[in-house]
């Protein structure tokens, strides 16, 4: 028998962890499988059948189409490398701290995850998702080159497997937009964060995204030779890469679009102080940005110049995607 995880909760009542085995993880009152070493604590209450089906599909998408992939790498340095050329994931991995508790949501095939396990003295890194399929392929990287301090879970992050105020750090990178509801997505994983605690959140920007909007337009008339704008594509990426960006920038069947400004009175009503943001809102972004210290917020006009300009300096490279980063404040929500 395993040692008990005291971070799970049961997503149905919120009762603590009794039992942990190679096979199964109870509660109080309810039980789930393990599979592959994956507890697969996925749980749906919503009984509106129209939201129940979008969470569906998409649940469905990447089971057939795991984001991103691993085919490039072949060992754990080569890894590392190819993640360091990701600016945020490096000065991430490099401010972070020791012995903290990091839980990222919509880990996807759990590339972040990893890399922050490979590269962090972390207390204890968990990445969750939708999908059991990519879970397998990021728990298959961890095992393989003996990554510690890590754990994968399935999970439905509007029904939390997590405690609230457990974290001391909760990433969700490019996931909130394929809910249906985002900003109660939002809510959701923001009750995870401890007191003093920060949340980093990337969404598709209305603006940003544009050139995205018009390749999927033309993507859908010519195929894959209406992509031809997408320099991503170009950049010499293996097939089978390139098939998973085509399909998960435009085959997804859910995606939304949102502004700085939205996010910032998502903060406000969870009680969360604004940080940083990538692209910044004042200033330049540098080489050695540091991603929690406090950054100027700007007005409306501010915010409004920068998401247009995402549209030429951001667009080709993530996709129309943008950053923020808060502090919870440190009474509890």
């Amino acid at each position: 028998m395993k040692k008990i995880n005291k971070d799970y909760c049961c997503p149905i009542d919120g009762s603590n962890l009794s039992i942990q085995t190679k096979k199964k993880i109870k509660f109080k009152k309810f039980e789930y499988p393990v599979v592959s070493g994956i507890p697969c604590l996925y749980f749906d209450k919503n009984e509106d059948k129209i939201l129940r089906n979008k969470t569906i599909n998409v649940k469905k998408f990447y089971t057939k189409y795991p984001f991103p992939n691993y085919n490039d790498f072949d060992d754990i340095q080569l890894f590392v490398k190819k993640t360091k050329e990701n600016h945020f994931s490096k000065l991430l991995s490099q401010q972070i701290g020791e012995n903290k508790k990091i839980l990222e949501i919509g880990c996807g095939t759990g590339q972040l995850t990893n890399y922050l396990a490979a590269t962090t003295f972390s207390q204890k890194i968990y990445g969750t998702d939708i999908s059991l399929n990519s879970l397998k392929l990021a728990n298959d990287f961890k095992l393989k080159n003996n990554l510690k301090n890590i754990d994968f879970c399935q999970m439905n992050l509007f029904e939390p497997c997590f405690k609230k105020n457990s974290m001391d750090l909760v990433i969700s990178n490019g996931v909130l937009h394929h809910t249906y509801d985002p900003e109660q997505a939002f809510y959701k994983i923001a009750e995870l964060v401890k007191p003093g605690g920060y949340i980093i959140i990337a969404l598709y920007n209305y603006l940003g995204r544009i050139i995205t909007v018009m390749n999927k337009f033309l993507y859908q008339l010519f195929g894959a030779k209406g992509l031809f704008l997408d320099k991503y594509l170009k950049s010499g990426i293996s097939l089978d890469k390139k098939n998973s960006w085509v399909q998960d920038q435009y085959n997804h069947p859910l995606e939304s679009l949102h502004s700085m400004g939205e996010v910032l009175d998502w903060f406000k009503k969870k009680k969360i102080s604004f940080i940083s943001s990538i692209p910044k809102i004042i200033g330049e972004f540098s080489n050695n940005e540091k991603l929690f210290k406090q950054q100027k917020r700007g007005d409306v006009i501010d915010r409004f110049n920068i998401q247009f300009e995402m549209i030429l300096n951001y667009q080709y490279k993530e996709g129309g995607l943008f950053m923020m980063i808060g502090k919870r404040n440190k009474t509890k929500v």
